[in-house]
């Protein structure tokens, strides 16, 4: 080979070619973080997901209670109001009867 003459790469990297790899570097470093900062957006988001199916779950069980509570109480409303229990109450406590046909007084139009 001729000594004079250098190859071509030479002048390449002599020109500053071969600096560019600092350049890639920071190229790839930004790449990356983007990656890692999606990855962590990523998970937050599904975090959230799982705790709002978790909030709707208990929302779902704390309405289901709630419904059988009110139609417990909807059976012990009827039961209260049942006229045979106004009854008993009223002959037994408070020592009512039912009124004889001499005590019962008719007010009407005239």
């Amino acid at each position: 080979m001729n000594a004079g003459v250098k190859p071509p790469v030479y002048e390449y990297m002599k020109k500053g070619g071969a600096k560019t790899t600092g350049g890639n570097t920071r190229i790839w470093i930004g790449i990356v973080m983007l990656l890692i900062l999606e990855l962590f957006v990523y998970t937050w988001s599904r975090v959230q997901c799982v705790g709002t199916g978790y909030e709707i779950s208990r929302a779902t069980a704390d309405h289901k209670a709630a419904v059988a509570e009110r139609n417990k109480l909807a059976i012990e409303l009827a039961h209260l109001n049942s006229p045979k229990r106004i009854a008993k109450i009223a002959g037994k406590e408070l020592g009512l009867s039912m009124p004889k046909p001499e005590q019962i007084i008719l007010i009407g139009r005239q």
